[in-house]
């Protein structure tokens, strides 16, 4: 392409290009990042209402307990109730989906029908009716409490979920802004570039009659021919293929099968290490790491490493869930993520452990020769992580404090 003008018009379509994708991608980043501080924030506040709900409940059966005093429990009582209604209160502009602002509007007349309770069984106590009272309390009093934190756990359980939907919705935005801009990019390359030159025709060789009538311009034309040929071009060769590529080593699935039946008779973390190491040799992996998620999934914790130094695996501490690393995006999605290798570092491999309950945790292999890229591997990384799930168990069982292998 050779007007000036039209090349210029090509960079400037493409900067505005790049530009308009940034944008999109700065924007997209914007609404992730808030929606999900706001579910966070909606999350911390709901716990804390939960939690001075449990108290009051704990506390009102302090009215009718043989040998207490009910004034004391009643200001108990009493300097709890205002932060709930605050908190209820607060709770219901932060709610960003319909459903969640139900769960509070239901969480709150569920409080107001305790409060009236609560008066009640005040009333009774004073008036030395203490098994009225009673009835109150442990029947009424406990059914509007716990409807209220139910209520209010829905609520957290449907923020976090849109949250995360929209966290999904704004990556998908960025990753098509961004393949816009590189088909853009290379469409505009293409125009860009220069046409190889056109060779010229060659001309036809003058009639037979005309050389017969002019001997004379033949002459130095015959002269000449040998100049001709020997400048004529020379027929470019054909270019040698390039050298395969060496394949990524096959996986031993036989090897894999064993290590998983192996695993499936684990009784004592003590077998854990040899089987990490088998893992990681199966793998072909430099090192392995195993994080297990928290009770409330809020977060990853490394548990057992295999072929790292026992001070760095001390001192990786813990992955936030909505972290921005394929641990965190495996453990959140469920599904295998990789890491591409670069000139500096291996690629990785981050396998989530599935159990019915969902992800309980993420094991991260550093893997060698591209293996990430290796669909076997890739396949092998999700069996093994299948089987360490079965060792850890769902984070419910863990928090009630149940035997476990990890």
């Amino acid at each position: 392409m050779k007007s000036r003008a039209l090349r210029f018009a090509l960079h400037a379509l493409f900067v505005g290009v790049v530009a308009a994708a940034a944008y999109v991608v700065w924007q997209k980043n914007s609404e992730a990042t808030a929606a999900a501080h706001a579910a966070r924030a909606f999350e911390q506040r709901a716990n804390v209402v939960s939690r001075s709900l449990l108290e009051i409940k704990g506390a009102q059966s302090g009215y009718v307990a043989a040998g207490q005093g009910e004034d004391y429990w009643v200001t108990r009582v009493d300097s709890l109730m205002p932060p709930v209604r605050d908190g209820l209160t607060a709770l219901d502009p932060m709610a960003g989906q319909p459903q969640s602002q139900n769960e509070i509007a239901a969480a709150t007349a569920a409080f107001e029908d305790f409060e009236q309770m609560d008066r009640r069984a005040r009333d009774y106590v004073r008036g030395g009716q203490r098994l009225l009272a009673s009835d109150l309390v442990f029947s009424d009093g406990i059914e509007k409490v716990d409807a209220a934190v139910a209520a209010i756990d829905r609520a957290r359980i449907g923020e976090r979920a849109a949250a995360d939907q929209a966290v999904a919705q704004s990556r998908r935005a960025e990753l098509a802004a961004a393949a816009g801009a590189a088909v853009a990019g290379l469409m505009i390359v293409f125009l860009l570039a220069p046409l190889p030159p056109q060779e010229p025709a060659p001309q036809a060789a003058p009639p037979a009659a005309t050389r017969e009538a002019a001997p004379a311009i033949d002459a130095p034309r015959r002269k000449l021919a040998p100049a001709i040929v020997a400048s004529a071009p020379v027929p470019a060769r054909a270019p040698q293929p390039a050298p395969p590529k060496p394949q990524p080593p096959a996986v031993d699935l036989g090897g894999i099968a064993a290590l998983c039946t192996d695993l499936a008779r684990v009784v004592d973390t003590l077998a854990l290490p040899p089987a990490l190491e088998r893992a990681a040799r199966l793998l072909n992996a430099s090192g392995l790491v195993v994080w297990v998620a928290d009770p409330d999934g809020r977060e990853l914790t490394a548990v057992i490493a295999h072929g790292y130094p026992q001070n760095l695996v001390s001192r990786l501490g813990t992955i936030a869930r909505d972290a921005e690393n394929a641990t965190a995006a495996a453990f959140r999605t469920g599904v295998v993520q990789t890491v591409k290798s670069d000139a500096v570092s291996h690629g990785a491999i981050a396998a989530p452990l599935i159990t019915p309950a969902g992800p309980v945790g993420v094991m991260a292999a550093e893997v060698l020769n591209d293996g990430e890229r290796n669909e076997m591997t890739r396949a092998a990384a999700a069996i093994v992580a299948a089987q360490l799930a079965t060792l850890v168990g769902p984070p419910s069982v863990r928090a009630h404090g149940k035997s476990e292998a990890v």
